[in-house]
């Protein structure tokens, strides 16, 4: 297409040279087929928003750009998207939209937000073809979004008492406020919705359950409503349940798991209101799913934090750089560990972070790396599968911060020293985790099938980021999903570098059964193998590479 289109612009470029001052009518209807031809060429080949853009939107955007949604804006039209076309292309092409902070050559993660390459150049060519409609009868049905909670099922929905920030806010402030849930049982919640009344203003809400009554009390003896308290809620008895941060979205444990509220807890709401709100209003609500029994309790905790497991003080000093780590050792892991989530958290100086586990026979478990860590775009992050991380691993942490004027999003000019507090202008170091005990089969446990995008783009090929020294140096070898397995089943691994690499199987005798040649890129990868050629058994499936042979067991049952 791209030959036809060239040659249609030299042809008419070459009569047009040929041509005196007075053209003969000839050479005059030459040169007005090939305008013709050109410009049903030009018309042809540009995306239009029917039938190639609004089915990216709809996929991709419409979730939070929709009326009502997260986004200042709706993406649902071709006017919306027309009177946007502009940033959408920017944007777009400089992969800050859709938002996700999570590098996926590390670790494929639940819901990914990534555009492929293929829908990048389409956004662009339909930009820079002048953002045409099409025929709006091809265009696909938008999707519906339930104003309210997007929850199918609320048990319990909870709103605090309109707060006003002060007008002459100065600092931030981190409000709580003591809910009565009015629970006659103990109950578990299976989902989780929070929705931000003033999304401006609200950075970010803790969900805690109390059931000492300290909370309730704090809550009546201030003037409100609602009470101030940084680091917590006031007392450490407090038991977190969950969270918000922009972007969030509601959070849907797997079919019988649960987190535990217990019969006449108060929900406490803590909500960050940083400076800069003056005078304005929120009115922030919870919806949540519950049930009176499940199988499976899930827990969530901050377990690599700045206060218990940091290697220093958490102090940057004015134009300097640091990396922190915080580690969790394997001694205080005696038992195997179910993972759903990882969110880790910062403030404005933070650049880059990575986590990981490392198990006792030094095999590395990624969870997360942002390679540009964004204060506005941070999440819980779910994992494919559910993760099982064995007794006796190290859970690391490692985050680089930038306190010097080459950070576009330093709170100070010129830098000042900045060392561990609440306010958004201080810093944090904390990784939340939900987890609960492993059982037998949970890594089988699929919270996202969606099929991943490819990654074979130069934008992601940045690889371990090293920051902190070489955190992943050896190829890793993870267990394959399903396993057992019955048909289809998935084997991944982790490459610190580019490097040749094959995965072979054997049977127990040591017969080489097969070899697959699999992807060589550094960073995570992932290849779907087809089990329905190996009779029943156990087998052994080994990472070669140049440097290093990983074997582990895959057990095949019909």
């Amino acid at each position: 297409m791209h030959k036809v289109h060239r040659f249609i612009k030299l042809s008419l470029y070459s009569v047009i040279q040929s041509t005196d001052r007075i053209i003969p009518m000839k050479k005059l209807l030459l040169i007005l087929l090939c305008a013709g031809l050109f410009k049903l060429h030009y018309a042809q080949s540009t995306p239009n928003w029917a039938q190639n853009i609004a089915p990216i939107l709809y996929a991709n955007c419409t979730s939070c750009h929709h009326d009502g949604g997260l986004s200042p804006f709706p993406l649902m039209s071709y006017n919306d998207a027309y009177n946007n076309y502009i940033s959408i292309q920017s944007d777009v092409v400089a992969r800050i939209m859709p938002p996700w902070p999570p590098d996926p050559t590390y670790s494929r993660l639940a819901h990914e937000r990534i555009l492929s390459l293929a829908d990048i150049e389409m956004i662009n060519d339909w930009a820079n073809g002048g953002a045409p409609m099409g025929d709006t009868m091809q265009a696909p049905t938008p999707p519906v979004y339930k104003k309210g909670s997007q929850l199918d099922t609320v048990s319990l929905s909870l709103i605090i008492p309109t707060y006003t920030v002060p007008i002459n806010q100065t600092d931030d402030i981190y409000q709580c406020f003591a809910l009565p849930s009015g629970l006659l049982q103990n109950m578990f919640i299976t989902e989780m919705e929070i929705v931000p009344g003033n999304p401006s203003i609200v950075h970010h809400v803790l969900v805690f359950q109390d059931t000492t009554g300290t909370c309730a009390q704090l809550d009546a003896a201030s003037p409100g409503p609602g009470y101030v308290n940084f680091g917590g809620v006031g007392t450490n008895k407090a038991i977190l349940v969950g969270g918000w941060v922009p972007g969030g979205q509601p959070y849907t444990l797997p079919p019988n798991f649960g987190i535990p509220v217990f019969a006449g807890t108060d929900i406490v709401l803590q909500v960050h209101y940083p400076n800069g709100g003056n005078g304005q209003s929120d009115s922030t609500r919870i919806n949540l799913k519950l049930v009176p029994n499940v199988s499976r309790q899930v827990s969530v905790a901050p377990i690599l934090n700045h206060l218990t497991n940091i290697n220093a003080p958490l102090f940057i000093p004015a134009d300097s750089t640091k990396t922190f780590n915080e580690h969790y050792k394997g001694s205080q892991l005696p038992v195997d560990v179910s993972v759903l989530t990882v969110g880790p958290h910062c403030h404005l100086l933070g650049k880059h972070w990575v986590s990981f586990a490392v198990t006792p026979q030094l095999d590395t478990i990624p969870f997360i790396q942002v390679d540009n860590w964004n204060f506005r775009w941070q999440g819980f992050y779910s994992f494919r599968n559910v993760m099982k991380v064995p007794a006796g691993s190290n859970l690391w942490a490692f985050c680089y911060y930038d306190n010097t004027v080459n950070n576009p999003t330093n709170p100070n000019n010129p830098p000042q020293d900045v060392s561990l507090g609440e306010n958004t202008t201080d810093e944090m170091m904390l990784v939340y985790f939900s987890y609960l005990p492993y059982e037998a089969g949970d890594e089988n446990i699929v919270i996202d099938s969606t099929p991943l995008v490819d990654l074979v783009d130069s934008f992601y090929t940045t690889g371990v980021i090293n920051t902190a020294g070489p955190i992943v140096s050896t190829p890793q070898l993870y267990e394959a999903v399903p396993n057992p397995a019955n048909g289809q089943t998935m084997f991944s691994y982790f490459l610190p570098a580019n490097i040749h690499t094959e995965l072979r199987i054997y049977d127990l005798t040591g017969k080489l059964v097969e070899v697959l040649n699999v992807s060589g890129k550094p960073g995570y990868n992932r290849v779907n193998y087809d089990t329905s050629k190996l009779s029943s058994g156990t087998y052994v499936y080994s990472l070669v590479t140049d440097s290093r042979v990983t074997s582990k067991q895959l057990v095949i049952m019909r």
